[in-house]
């Protein structure tokens, strides 16, 4: 089963390995396991790391052979020692002086082998890992017939079932070769994780479950209510192995401490239990007297404890924070009973894990706190423990997927391997305060192809029923664009020139955005200066410029320069995006709930959705999407119809242009006497045409129409007029600042 590190003793075995490529794989027929790295056909290489970032093996479908010597420390001597994988991408096979340890199959989730027995004290032991990324042998198959300029192999083209549990790292949008015959590209496999040498006693814990719940109680003398008593209710199920083979009598003691913040809410309890040789589990319960709930960062702080949890030798911590999350029938969502709106972003650090670290995601998060995000949705991969922890601390809800996207075989045995992925991703995420919801599929019924795998009634369905028997608490949802869950990408996945105001909008818009082409630096490092300019449209499409998206979508317009190009781009994307943003959050709770920007970053060097392109440099929509992302935005709704979003809002001379005036403010307070302004002028001018200023409180938690605007445009000007509206608090401080154009034509 799953087994946690917590807090134990371990030894690196990061570094300096050799490696040799089984591009035939003929590695087990001719016992590359008992070779002892010393010939010439092994070569250097840095472990962790995904072997596409080498420019030694680069794109590379197959196996690999690992290999690298170590010392066993001599302080574990006399305990049960177990080797751990952070990651192996996708299949492996371990060896330790000569013996078989075992086979893994999964790109996310952690592993372990017991060594105890098979470990040299003295002399230098020798480590063998197998590691198989190959190519998944789904068939792709044509699915463009649209009159664009690309050659065949560069069209649109769409598998028929993926068996590999892979996720964004196999197949999804914006990664290399993506909707192309070669949408498999960009391998993420090797040995991505820390390799480490773990220690425990004969009787250790093996992992730890928790459940938190905040304490009511009846108001029998007052309004017959249920009411928060003031505590909280942290429960474990503590899985437990006794390797003596023998029953032991002993204690299980649990120790509850407050972990970031000074408080008396202390407690400890112990239970008397007898240990059978093998696995063991039992639940042992603490009532925390004046409980700090766990809450993101813009409802409250971020309150964790630590759960100190021993038995015989062995003692292991944990923090985990006390929370109630839930939806209800109209797809709205509460946090220790506190209505909430979630500004969401979804986030990849990278198509290759290796990359992922704590300075990136620092960095990325504190970017996003300064926008006031605070939720983001992980999908479809598994991002590295270190990111939930940071979440958990930083107070951002996490909204998780599993690694399943588009088109993925519903046979039997699919289902029973990814079964058990999601068995263990539910074990490794579920202790994490941060986490708020679950989905099992990214896209399980978007599919180019008619003929289609059945998997949102088939492996959706067990995964759901795997992962619960995990999590029975947290909100499980099956796929997008279904149960109130949707994608809007307008100018992108969806015709620019639709009319928003007769689409259909969910309460769950887990995407949404454009797309764009990054500055010409950035494009330059992954594009040959021959395929610049003219775009070469087959090198374009592999790197993610989606033809038919842009042009017939998003009808951008190309321009007379690759420069100018990359511009359209950019504009396009920073304004409908800003629009989209608009759209929803005046539709706050009618129905949205929470919304989600498709991409913060790009995963891989790509012409992409992001916010950043793959070198962190901006697009212009991230200073856009600032501007509208805000707590406390005001935003205008101009009345035309058909309504149509990311495009010039053109008017006749003399002509009335009309619009709404909306003000949102998701703090959980109102806003006292907040000075709000709208004012037109030409643009380029600061002459005033018409405006007004008031004051009034903002209420909590709220979408409101608060000013209409009904004006005729002069007969005499042709160009833009700049529509500029800001928000200030009583002490003159901008909360939020915003515009719109529009435009006078003859």
């Amino acid at each position: 089963m799953f087994q946690a590190l917590y807090n134990r003793k371990t030894e690196s075995l990061n570094g300096v390995w050799k490696y040799r490529i089984d591009q035939n794989d003929v590695g087990v027929r001719q016992s590359y396991y008992l070779s002892n790295g010393e010939e010439d056909v092994w070569k250097k290489i840095k472990v962790p790391h995904n072997w596409y970032l080498t420019e030694e093996i680069g794109d590379y479908f197959g196996t690999i052979w690992y290999t690298r010597k170590f010392k066993a420390p001599k302080e574990m001597k006399g305990k049960r020692v177990f080797l751990y994988f952070e990651g192996v991408d996708y299949i492996s096979e371990v060896w330790l002086n000569g013996t078989y340890l075992g086979f893994h199959e999964g790109m996310f989730n952690s592993f372990e082998y017991d060594i105890t027995s098979c470990i040299d004290w003295e002399g230098d032991n020798l480590l063998i890992v197998r590691d198989s990324a190959p190519k998944d042998t789904t068939e792709y198959i044509p699915a463009d017939k649209t009159e664009v300029p690309m050659s065949e192999k560069y069209k649109v083209h769409q598998s028929k079932g993926i068996t590999q549990i892979k996720g964004h790292m196999i197949e999804a949008m914006h990664r290399p070769g993506c909707k192309t015959a070669y949408r498999q590209d960009g391998n993420s496999g090797g040995i991505w994780g820390d390799v480490k040498l773990v220690c425990r006693p004969d009787i250790y814990i093996q992992y730890v479950k928790s459940y938190t719940k905040i304490g009511y109680k009846k108001d029998w003398l007052g309004d017959q209510q249920d009411k928060p008593d003031g505590t909280g209710l942290a429960a474990f199920d503590v899985y437990i192995h006794n390797s003596t083979r023998k029953a032991v009598k002993t204690n299980i003691t649990l120790d509850i401490r407050p972990y970031n913040f000074e408080g008396d809410s202390h407690c400890s309890i112990g239970r008397e239990v007898v240990l059978q040789p093998g696995d063991n589990v039992f639940k042992i319960t603490a009532t925390i007297p004046d409980v700090r709930l766990w809450w993101t960062w813009d409802h409250g702080d971020p309150n964790m404890y630590t759960a100190r949890i021993g038995v015989e030798q062995d003692a292991v911590e944990m923090n985990f924070g006390v929370k109630e999350i839930h939806t209800d029938d109209k797809g709205q969502w509460y946090l220790n009973g506190r209505h909430i709106f979630l500004r969401g972003m979804r986030y990849i650090s990278s198509l290759w894990m290796s990359e992922a670290n704590e300075e990136m995601w620092k960095k990325d998060f504190d970017k996003m706190l300064d926008m006031d995000i605070n939720s983001i949705r992980i999908g479809s991969h598994v991002e590295r423990d270190g990111l939930y922890t940071l979440c958990d601390e930083l107070g951002l809800l996490m909204w998780q997927v599993f690694p399943l996207h588009y088109v993925i075989s519903d046979s039997d045995d699919v289902i029973n391997r990814a079964s058990d992925m999601m068995r263990d991703m539910g074990m490794m995420l579920t202790n994490h305060a941060c986490m708020g919801m679950w989905s099992v599929y990214k896209e399980p019924e978007i599919y180019e192809l008619v003929e289609r795998p059945n998997v949102y009634f088939k492996l959706c369905d067990i995964l759901k029923e795997t992962l619960g028997s995990i999590d029975p608490i947290r909100w499980i949802h099956k796929g997008d664009y279904r149960e109130g869950v949707q994608n809007i990408m307008i100018g992108s996945c969806q015709d620019g020139d639709m009319d928003v105001h007769t689409a259909e909008i969910k309460p769950n818009i887990v995407e949404f955005g454009a797309d764009s082409v990054p500055s010409l630096v950035s494009l330059r490092k992954f594009i040959p200066e021959d395929k610049l300019w003219p775009p070469h449209w087959d090198t374009w499409e592999y790197w993610g410029l989606f033809y038919w998206n842009q042009f017939r979508r998003g009808k951008v317009e190309m321009g007379n320069s690759l420069e100018e190009f990359i511009r359209n781009t950019q504009q396009y994307e920073a304004l409908v995006v800003k629009e989209q943003i608009e759209l929803l959050r005046q539709r706050k709770y009618q129905p949205v709930a929470s919304m989600y920007l498709y991409y913060w970053s790009d995963a891989c060097p790509v012409m992409g959705s992001g916010l950043f392109d793959y070198y962190r440099e901006p697009y212009a929509v991230y200073e856009s999407m600032k501007g509208v992302y805000t707590q406390v935005l005001i935003s205008l709704e101009w009345e035309q119809e058909p309504h149509v979003i990311g495009r010039e809002k053109k008017y006749g001379r003399g002509q009335m242009f009309r619009a709404k005036i909306w003000l949102n403010n998701d703090h959980f307070h109102s806003v006292e006497d907040a000075q709000i302004h709208w004012e037109i002028h030409r643009e380029n001018s600061t002459e005033i045409l018409t405006e007004r200023t008031w004051t009034e409180t903002l209420v909590e938690d709220s979408a409101q129409v608060r000013d209409q605007i009904s004006w005729i445009l002069p007969g005499d000007y042709v160009g833009n007029y700049v529509i500029d509206m800001w928000v200030k608090d009583k002490n003159g401080k901008v909360l939020s600042r915003n515009n719109t154009v529009i435009k006078a034509h003859a």
